[in-house]
């Protein structure tokens, strides 16, 4: 069910080949006390360029970071608002071992508080179903609610379409999947409405939940950011939150935006898309390549504030 393709083995190849990093420095080093002029600087740069790519292999895959924005939502509502979310995405576990962990994921969420946590997709990257309950087990031990949506990779674009027993697994641990979903959310601090889109690659989003008038601020999470550009009127939001685009995974300054296209707040951050705050998360996991660079996982907290309007 989850056999890989040319391009996992390929990505498996290097994932283990990494290893012999750890014979080639020190044998590099030891070349370069040995020689003298031009074949030592060559052998410098040799070490250099391997150690940064087992740095990207071994060290900034497995560095874990929370990050605090503070977003203020456009616009006025009929009461003023105050709420905190967690955002992480596109974990990916499965064929690479380096990958963060959902235990460890959980533990970091934890330490924040947030009123409730979201995550827009892409758990898996070529995981067995017979994996999901120990690997997704660390989701029961969240306080906060979580709310999630699945990702093209859950779909199978591409792999294999594991969406059935993923969401089977999610739902059983206490997540709550809202793919094309409306919710209500609403305490003594705040009253929002949160809606859930499926992924744009699986091209069955439900795009007119947007279309009536919101009766409070309104969050929609989806994988992919770039739904917003979907959106046509009346369709309204205050808020999309996604991933999908890992930051760039590997982000090499000026290659990583002329090769993909994936560049600023685009790939990583906040930004107005005609009136609509748009928020991507970089996620934690990896795919094609077992590495990142530049960009560590990371958990993205958003201080999220919106005013009432005053009566004129």
């Amino acid at each position: 069910m989850t056999e890989i393709g040319l391009l996992q083995i390929f990505s498996l190849a290097i994932y283990h080949a990494s290893y012999l990093y750890f014979i080639a420095a020190p044998l590099a080093l030891w070349l370069i006390v040995r020689h003298s002029g031009a074949r030592r600087y060559v052998l410098a740069v040799f070490f250099l360029a391997i150690t940064i790519l087992a740095y990207a292999r071994f060290v900034e895959p497995r560095i874990l970071l929370t990050a605090e924005h503070d977003v203020e939502l456009n616009g006025c509502f009929d009461r003023a608002g105050a709420f905190r979310v967690a955002v992480f995405s596109d974990t990916h576990n499965g064929i690479f071992g380096n990958t963060i962990s959902i235990e460890r994921i959980t533990k970091a969420v934890e330490a924040v508080r947030p009123d409730f946590v979201v995550v827009p997709g892409d758990y898996i990257y070529f995981l067995h179903p017979d994996r999901f309950e120990k690997t997704f087990a660390a989701f029961a031990d969240l306080n906060a609610p979580i709310f999630a949506v699945l990702g093209n990779h859950d779909l199978g674009l591409p792999g294999p379409d594991l969406s059935v027993p993923l969401n089977e697994n999610l739902s059983g641990l206490g997540v709550r999947m809202i793919d094309n979903t409306v919710l209500k959310l609403s305490n003594s601090r705040f009253s929002i409405e949160l809606i859930g889109l499926s992924d744009e690659w699986e091209g069955r989003q439900d795009l007119a939940l947007l279309e009536r008038p919101p009766s409070a601020p309104r969050l929609v999470v989806t994988h992919h950011p770039e739904t917003i550009f979907l959106f046509r009127d009346p369709m309204r939001a205050d808020l999309l939150v996604g991933g999908h685009t890992h930051g760039g995974q590997i982000q090499l300054p000026f290659v990583t935006c002329w090769m993909t296209n994936i560049c600023g707040n685009h790939a990583y951050g906040l930004r107005d898309e005609n009136g609509v705050l748009v928020f991507t998360t970089s996620g934690t996991g990896m795919v094609g390549l077992p590495m990142r660079f530049r960009v560590p996982p990371r958990i993205d907290v958003l201080n999220i504030g919106y005013k009432a309007c005053t009566a004129q």
